[in-house]
């Protein structure tokens, strides 16, 4: 009921952009009359975006359109957003140049940032320093898949090639950290089924993020287990004697994904196993430090742009990407704790789009921590 809800708040937002926003910035261009009526319609279409796509496409966020129309869609809307701030910022420049000059700005800035967003993700190789680490696992390699978000905008062809990058990177284990797909599976089914196909020595497991708790969990979890996906609930697993690999359920799914819920998670973990944690948000790590040595998480999008990622952060207790010290006083002495998030593999299907953050695939290479 409340998600419903929420999906009408884009048109509340058109209204108030078409009133406030769209007119003044016209102005502000410097335009003649004649151009600030073309420049106000094509504003207009451009953030008749949402509209459209719940009116057309059946969803707001996830419209049933082509995916390149998708991304026409948004790079026009994205570039009309960017027009309305330069128009803002630059006030003072002349005429001659901010007539023709700013949105060609803005346009080409919102090109080269849904692109980012839309792309298949390189891999990134991280090593990561662990204190307590056994010598067995010195060299570990963790592929880590977080925020796939597959959608209508980010199709079969794209979990294609995420699939067959994972594989090559030669992973000794495969991990994803939540936020699958977007839309249920009479629709996303054959987008989403090229992940049964990751392969890994050790094994391929998940854990569900929030997005999983928005779609049809109970049709997604039947083709899961249908295809042999494994996810971790709140529970862990042994790949290999010296490695406890546990999960935690995302909280929309009413898991404590606190300390307390990580310790029962590894409650079994009694030989010394190296722990590393499964959890879709960064949230509440360095309090799960005291009881893991590597957390893994996403669900930040890596900040999506340099000035969001102050948002970000500070809806996430300061993480936003890559590798975190987590220790706390209450570690066990030589052990201490390590974070990473993911920026994530792909971007939510309402806003896909990415500015000097790249997405990737995450190839964790674990190193012994010297010197502590």
């Amino acid at each position: 009921m409340i998600f419903e809800m929420f999906t009408y708040l884009p048109f509340v937002a058109f209204v108030l952009v078409v009133l406030g926003f769209v007119f003044p910035a016209c102005r502000a261009l410097q335009l003649r009359t004649r151009g600030q009526a073309v420049m106000s319609m094509v504003l207009l279409l451009c953030f008749s975006k949402f509209l459209c796509f719940r009116t057309l496409g059946g969803n707001v966020f996830n419209p049933e359109f082509p995916d390149f129309l998708i991304w026409i869609w948004d790079w026009l809307f994205d570039g009309a957003m960017i027009l309305l701030v330069l128009a803002a910022a630059l006030f003072f420049v002349p005429r001659r140049v901010k007539a023709w000059l700013l949105p060609v700005l803005a346009w080409s800035a919102a090109a080269v940032g849904v692109w980012n967003g839309v792309r298949p993700p390189p891999v990134r190789e991280v090593e990561i320093a662990c204190p307590g680490l056994p010598d067995s696992l010195d060299g570990y390699r963790i592929v880590q898949l977080a925020d796939l978000h597959v959608s209508s905008a980010a199709r079969r062809w794209r979990t294609e090639a995420i699939v067959e990058r994972a594989n090559a990177a030669g992973g000794d284990v495969v991990v994803c950290t939540g936020d699958i797909v977007d839309g249920a599976p009479a629709l996303r089914l054959r987008d989403v089924e090229p992940l049964k196909d990751l392969r890994a020595r050790d094994g391929v497991w998940f854990v569900t993020g929030n997005h999983e708790f928005y779609g049809d969990w109970d049709g997604w979890r039947a083709l899961y287990d249908e295809w042999g996906i494994r996810f971790l609930h709140d529970k862990c697993v042994f790949p290999r004697p010296d490695l406890a690999l546990g999960g935690v359920d995302d909280g929309a799914f009413g898991s404590d994904t606190g300390p307390a819920g990580v310790a029962r998670v590894f409650a079994a973990a009694t030989n010394g196993e190296f722990r590393v944690l499964l959890k879709h948000r960064p949230a509440d790590a360095r309090g799960n430090g005291v009881h893991v040595g590597l957390q893994l998480s996403g669900h930040t999008h890596g900040g999506i742009a340099p000035l969001l990622a102050r948002l970000v952060a500070l809806a996430n207790e300061g993480f936003v990407r890559g590798v975190y010290d987590i220790s706390s006083d209450a570690s066990a002495p030589g052990r201490g704790a390590r974070l990473y998030v993911s920026p994530g593999c792909g971007q939510w299907a309402g806003f896909p789009i990415r500015f000097f953050n790249d997405s990737e695939i995450s190839l964790l290479v674990l190193r012994k921590e010297t010197g502590r």
